[in-house]
């Protein structure tokens, strides 16, 4: 497995026109907290999601069979899945915000909910007590993969330390056991957290934990840019980056990624049926988070 800046090499800031080969935005103005759509720069870069390969439950299933039954000389299955995981050849799913959204300054929304790891989204609508879907240890989860293309109120472009000051940002929280919620009725995705739509303004003390990212957020805007930034975020159980390490603090400095988000520990203590929330910030007067698209592509093992 390639070490985590290399693994974040591949997938690097860019800066992109989020409308392109994009069906899933279209305009929304139920999900626009201010009643407006935010414009995206002409900027554009292909998505990486569009180049990659990403196997379904049953082609991970038919590898796992070939390499234990088909081949000459059989593979013991502790072997198998050394094999699996070094390939990192696992199953997934994702999930894409629908529309655009323009987050004013102090609110926050959810802009999507991942489907709880580990079961079928059908299922979920359809059988009263749906089963998982086939998953290896309690704590299946491999990697998540989350795609972002966003910047802020803008005022100047992209420059060194342009995460400094910047109040606009992203967050991931786990709704635990939400399998066990209504998270879908009628095709349509529920509200299942407290104050989801962004369209209450906030009053936050100093000493409230949301009151600013604090080193734990997904991924922070360049401070005043007006240029979309385009950015994949890669979360793998076998990070161990410390916090208090200087990469830590280099890497959320010069990307701005929460230093304490980096050591692979969300991924790791994810359990079946646990979905993942992804929310949009922004704070103090007249700052604005525009979002053009944001998914994740949650990977599990099998």
């Amino acid at each position: 497995m390639l070490p985590l800046r290399l693994r974040r090499g591949l997938f690097g800031l860019s800066n992109r026109n989020p409308d392109e080969n994009n069906q899933n935005n279209e305009n929304n103005n139920d999900n626009d907290s201010s009643g407006e759509q935010p414009q995206p720069s002409s900027l554009s870069k292909p998505d990486p999601d569009t180049e990659n390969f990403f196997p379904t439950l049953w082609d991970v299933l038919k590898v796992r069979y070939m390499l234990q039954w088909k081949l000459k000389k059989l593979v013991p299955p502790e072997l198998v899945d050394t094999i699996i995981d070094q390939a990192e050849y696992w199953p997934s799913t994702k999930h894409v915000m629908e529309g655009q959204r323009r987050i004013l300054w102090d609110r926050d929304q959810v802009l999507f909910k991942t489907v709880p790891l580990c079961f079928d989204r059908k299922s979920l609508e359809e059988v009263e007590s749906p089963k998982p879907l086939p998953h290896r240890t309690a704590h299946p989860c491999r990697k998540i993969i989350f795609h972002l293309s966003s910047h802020d109120q803008g005022g100047s472009r992209i420059h060194e330390n342009m995460y400094q000051g910047s109040f606009t940002w992203f967050d991931v929280e786990v709704i635990r056991e939400a399998h066990k919620k209504r998270m879908y009725v009628d095709g349509a995705e529920q509200e299942i957290l407290e104050d989801e739509t962004g369209k209450v303004k906030r009053h936050f003390e100093p000493s409230d934990e949301l009151l600013l990212p604090r080193s734990r957020q997904l991924q922070m805007n360049g401070a005043r840019v007006s240029e979309t930034q385009d950015r994949v975020i890669i979360w793998h159980y076998l990070d161990n980056v410390s916090s208090e390490s200087t990469e830590a603090h280099d890497i959320e400095r010069t990307e701005g990624r929460g230093r304490y988000t980096l050591d692979g520990q969300f991924v790791r203590e994810l359990e079946i049926g646990d979905s993942v929330a992804l929310w949009g910030r922004a704070r103090f007067g007249q700052w604005a988070n525009h979002v053009f698209q944001a998914s994740a592509r949650v990977f599990w093992a099998v």
